[in-house]
């Protein structure tokens, strides 16, 4: 059985500035037991539910644009749904293979994902599209090198994903960038829009003007937006440890990722940063954070 879908009776600490979820859902992995499971915690509950429990790790989850659904990957390359309040996954019929990073569209008709192929010493990953009408993919983004971290946008003109580049100078090893694109899905037209850190994780903001991003740019991993019409992104968090993972509040006034072992939230306006240290005082790793 791949789900054990109970409560996991884990207290909620909480900190000087409050650290209940005041809004939406959070799905996220933290690493129990050995392995990374996924847990969902709602607006106003004291603990995160534990959703799976199984052999493998789970990764990378993303919340449908109603709520109710799951769609993460785990380990093995396969891809899964689950309901948020838990049950039963059931696996995207998809041809034998290695994938990773499920999103959404926003009308929860279809999920993008990353296919990955590996020829030693060569990798490359593509981006698909899967549709739930017909159980069929068909390609969506194919170009030089290897593509992950799929978003499309809320109005689904648009998809941001990350395009990673590998430059070798011999003697000196290899430096991987990885670079942030957009490409329309009316038109088809790529754009690059950051090609010089490393980048991970895009996020469209809710009114779909802005893309909240993981990056190292200015020598520490902190999260950083880029809005329509910017000339050069924003860094919106700062301090020790390093941030990733960022996803929009359901308002979209709101930014969570994860720090350390908890998840911060940081007001995109004010700068003001709470803390959710969801497993107490223990220092349980969390990861891989989406809120809806």
């Amino acid at each position: 059985m791949r789900c054990a879908g109970f409560v996991v009776a884990l207290s909620l600490a909480f900190s000087a500035h409050g650290a209940t979820l005041r809004q939406g859902t959070l799905a996220f992995v933290a690493y129990v037991a050995d392995n990374w499971e996924l847990f969902a915690i709602d607006a106003g509950d004291a603990a995160p539910r534990r959703l799976t429990h199984t052999p493998v790790d789970e990764r990378a989850p993303a919340i449908s644009p109603d709520g109710h659904r799951i769609a993460y990957a785990t380990s093995d390359g396969a891809l899964w749904i689950i309901d948020s309040s838990g049950g039963e996954p059931s696996p995207l019929e998809l041809p034998k293979g290695i994938y990773g990073f499920p999103a959404w569209l926003p009308d929860g008709s279809g999920i993008v994902y990353t296919s990955y192929e590996y020829h030693p010493p060569q990798e490359d990953a593509d981006l698909y599209l899967y549709r739930f009408a017909t159980h069929h993919s068909e390609l969506l983004v194919l170009q030089t090198g290897p593509q992950d971290y799929a978003a499309v946008s809320p109005n689904g003109d648009r998809i941001a994903y990350i395009s990673s580049v590998a430059t070798t100078l011999p003697g000196f090893g290899s430096t991987i960038t990885q670079q942030l694109w957009t490409a329309s899905l009316r038109t088809g037209a790529p754009a690059l829009l950051i090609g010089d850190a490393r980048v991970t994780a895009p996020a469209w903001s809710r009114d779909g003007h802005a893309i909240a991003f993981s990056s190292d740019r200015g020598g520490t991993t902190e999260i950083w937006i880029l809005r329509d019409g910017a000339a050069a992104p924003e860094q919106i968090t700062s301090g020790p440890g390093g941030k990733f993972s960022p996803s929009w509040s359901p308002d979209g006034r709101e930014l969570v990722y994860v720090s350390g072992a908890a998840l911060e939230i940081i007001n995109v306006r004010t700068k003001s940063v709470r803390r959710l240290p969801l497993f107490g005082s223990g220092a349980i790793e969390i990861r891989d954070v989406d809120w809806r």
